[in-house]
């Protein structure tokens, strides 16, 4: 995989294409799959894993019935949190990057190996169906793929990223100077999996996310980035009251 930081540039085109060469390309998928998986060893717990839905998204009035009108849905864990690059609202890129290399192991961890398999080979499967919604409850209909080159994930469809972010009014709040924080929430339901050819049989059903952008400044969390991971020290006290160990106020 690429050494690149952003996700945003243009694509750096294959120099041969699987169905040319079954073989190889099965071989590739297994090696950018243990490539995934591996991002996950030698890191520190990442710090939104702390972060509870029901404190974060408590007064999510329409959000929250949509997920209780899903069968059996399971409560959404935080698996990605990162500022939002301004670069990321400009809707001609047609799809939302998130991960990069170990800043996905969460969302990695969420995947089942069938998944796994239908994202990076989605050369063949077109990619993997996931339901993402916003904070009113609005549904969107992904396609989740990756980015060998950059090693991100892509929730990828031109004409649901383009209402997903006008909906959820990002570039107009870019423009306007705004730093944007964004939360990736992961959950499953046998509801999702309806209508659709299973990918694996999870036992709480399909996977499903939840995207939340905060006002840094606006939702009372600016300040200093306290780690790696992207939160900061006044999101952590907001969302997970305990202190962070080593913070002095």
């Amino acid at each position: 995989m690429g050494q690149a930081s952003s996700d945003l540039s243009p694509p750096v085109p294959r120099e041969w294409y699987p169905a040319k060469s079954p073989e190889k390309w099965a071989n590739t998928i297994a090696v950018w799959k243990a490539e995934l998986r591996a991002f996950g060893a030698g890191h520190a717990p990442a710090n939104y894993l702390k972060l509870k839905f029901d404190d974060v998204c408590g007064g999510c009035a329409a959000l929250r019935a949509e997920l209780a009108a899903l069968d059996a849905a399971t409560t959404p864990t935080c698996v990605y949190a990162k500022k939002l690059p301004g670069a990321q609202a400009d809707l001609r890129h047609g799809r939302l990057s998130i991960g990069g290399k170990h800043h996905g192991r969460d969302i990695t961890a969420a995947l089942t190996d069938g998944e796994l398999d239908a994202i990076i080979d989605d050369d063949r499967t077109g990619g993997l169906d996931v339901p993402v919604f916003d904070r009113d409850g609005r549904r969107y209909e992904f396609k989740c793929v990756y980015a060998e080159d950059t090693g991100f994930y892509r929730l990828a469809g031109a004409a649901e990223y383009r209402r997903f972010m006008a909906d959820n009014n990002v570039v107009r709040d870019v423009e306007l100077g705004k730093e944007l924080f964004m939360e990736v929430w992961a959950f499953r339901s046998p509801a999702l999996q309806k209508g659709k050819k299973p990918v694996d049989d999870h036992p709480d059903g399909a996977l499903g996310m939840v995207i939340l952008f905060f006002d840094l400044d606006a939702d009372g969390l600016g300040d200093e980035l306290f780690d790696d991971d992207s939160l900061t020290i006044k999101h952590i006290l907001r969302h997970y009251p305990k202190v962070p160990e080593g913070y002095t106020s």
